[in-house]
């Protein structure tokens, strides 16, 4: 009897095992598939003119150059002249030498005066990047200069999305979800030892299969010409423009990640026919068609991850994973909840003749619903903490800032759904009532998330904004120092340091302190500035820092006793006020 039953359960594991195998398998495969090609959000790093620049002699080509390349699609560089006038001869281009070059050329022998330059790029994380900043030509017309300095910005970068583009999303992430859930009902939740209730759920779940194909369908294909409109800035009329299809699809990391899509969503479509009409013949055809089906969405859920604030991340590669991990854990929750409420009425119906296995089956499902949810909790907990970390630097850019705001907005509604969750896995232990309206509140809030992450995902993150720094260290020889650095955004700072003794006194025989900044996202080189001399403590002294992105600073403090502290500072410079 032993060997039997031993026999028996290494039958069922290779039962189990096979079908995830060949999920690991196809997820790599499609990992291993999917477009490599991602970059940075982007911001001028310099430009020729440069910034309030003064010139002699007219140029005759302009070149703003980016932190990293941006894409060959959907830029332009305006140069308005003294009298209004287009200065720019021609459309702006890529440099073929350097892909994070725009450039432009001139009309020749511009006359003196303030020109004012108007730039607008699309990063490859799929926001617009726009902004404006003036040189002058003669010496005259530099003493009449009163043009504002450079001013970056992000196409709808402070406000929030709009909604053509939200319900885009909607349909794709509510079909996704949908889809999954009803997957995972057939593979997870609802136990097989009962034919007749798995034979009457197929019934229901190829109506939700196909409803959900539609709404993913719907979603997918809208978001090209919703993406065109919005990059190409021309209302959705124009954006059915074959020739800006095009540049879509060939020039932008969107169009690459949109094809992989359509690909999927085809092969998706054809297997949902064929389970349509073949689950309830084959259980062995059900249980695989299934198993690849699902791996097919989550496909398509890893082609989304390669596009948006996870390809504009430092460490890609680890970013692109948590956001995949964080969508598919999301998605699974909240389509495996639907799938209880439109499906396990059903299963519970074919056994209605059977009170104690209809009992069984029901509580059995929702407790396996109960560790899907739990273990998807788990991963949306990592993987948010983890996004959190990587896109809100401060305390002052999570309240202050729209990503920040946004963002408390989804955990709090994701918390509401863990308390209802927690109360529907109690009531599945206790077997003490059905799941009623709690489940529908719960989809609902759900639901709501899903067009809370839509936004979250189109908006510049907290980077952008991270708002004054206060720095604190100590040295090896128990000095104390802290900087202070504000508004902390490009342009003019003002840097404020104060150092203290190993009593937490405060020094005031401090001769000279230099400040020396250095950017950690690209090579610059090294900007140096002396804070002026004073009798009170803090010094204080404004500096220059010229990009966004991470920066080191090192502080060098001379005494009069010729005594010398230094300490450095890591610290995220935003790029909007």
């Amino acid at each position: 009897m032993s060997l039997q039953k031993n026999k028996g359960v290494i039958s069922s594991l290779k039962k189990r095992l096979a079908p995830r195998a060949l999920t690991a398998l196809i997820l790599c495969c499609l990992l291993l598939s999917l477009p490599a090609s991602v970059s940075a959000h982007a911001y001028v790093v310099t430009s020729t003119p440069g910034e309030n620049e003064v010139l002699q002699d007219a140029p005759t080509s302009i070149s703003i150059t980016f932190n990293e390349p941006i894409e060959n699609a959907f830029h332009s560089i305006q140069v308005t002249d003294p009298s209004g006038q287009q200065a720019v001869s021609g459309e702006s281009r890529i440099d073929g030498g350097n892909s994070a070059t725009l450039l432009a050329e001139l009309r020749p022998n511009l006359p003196d005066g303030i020109y004012t330059v108007n730039y607008k790029v699309l990063s490859s994380d799929g926001h617009t990047v726009t902004g404006t900043f003036p040189f002058i030509i003669g010496d005259e017309a530099a003493k009449h200069n009163t043009t504002a300095s450079n001013e970056p910005g992000s196409s709808g970068g402070r406000a929030l999305p709009g909604t053509d583009l939200l319900l885009v999303r909607w349909l794709q992430y509510s079909g996704l979800a949908l889809y999954m859930g009803t997957l995972l009902f057939h593979l997870v939740l609802l136990p097989r030892r009962s034919e007749k209730a798995s034979a009457a759920v197929w019934q229901h779940s190829k109506r939700l299969l196909m409803l959900s194909l539609i709404l993913a369908a719907a979603g997918i294909g809208l978001s090209l010409p919703q993406q065109t409109a919005s990059d190409a800035g021309v209302p959705w009329g124009q954006a059915w423009n074959p020739a800006l299809l095009k540049d879509t699809l060939q020039l932008t990391s969107f169009g690459n990640a949109w094809l992989y899509e359509m690909v999927l969503l085809l092969l998706l479509a054809g297997l949902t026919v064929v389970l349509a009409v073949f689950a309830e013949r084959s259980r062995l055809l059900a249980s695989w068609g299934t198993v690849i089906a699902l791996m097919i969405t989550l496909g398509i859920l890893l082609a989304k991850s390669f596009i948006g604030h996870a390809a504009a991340a430092n460490e890609k590669s680890m970013a692109i994973a948590m956001n995949f991990l964080h969508q598919a854990s999301s998605f699974m929750w909240l389509g495996g909840l639907l799938s209880l409420v439109c499906l396990l009425p059903a299963a519970a119906r074919a056994l209605r003749d059977k009170p104690d296995s209809k009992n069984q089956i029901y509580w059995e499902t929702i407790r396996r619903f109960s560790i899907l949810a739990a273990c998807c909790v788990i991963i949306l907990l990592s993987s948010g903490i983890y996004a959190g970390l990587l896109y809100v630097p401060t305390w002052h850019a999570l309240l202050n800032s729209n990503y920040g705001l946004v963002l408390l907005i989804k955990a709090g509604l994701t918390l509401i759904m863990l308390i209802l969750g927690l109360s529907a896995f109690l009531r599945g232990r206790k077997q003490s009532r059905p799941l009623g309206a709690g489940v529908w509140l719960e989809f609902g809030i759900g639901l709501i998330v899903l067009v809370v992450a839509a936004i979250l995902s189109n908006m510049p993150t907290a980077l952008s904004s991270p708002g004054p720094v206060h720095l604190k260290g100590t040295t090896p020889d128990g000095y104390h120092v802290a900087v202070k650095v504000t508004p902390n955004v490009i342009g003019q700072n003002n840097f404020e340091v104060t150092v203290h003794d190993h009593d937490q006194k405060p020094l005031h025989d401090i001769e000279q302190i230099t400040l020396t900044l250095t950017s950690l996202s690209m090579d610059m080189g090294t900007i140096e500035f002396v804070l002026p001399k004073g009798e009170s403590v803090p010094l204080t002294g404004n500096g220059l820092i010229s990009m966004g992105g991470r920066w080191s600073l090192h502080v060098h403090i001379l005494l009069s006793s010729l005594e010398t502290i230094d300490s450095r500072f890591a610290f995220e410079v935003g790029t909007e006020k």
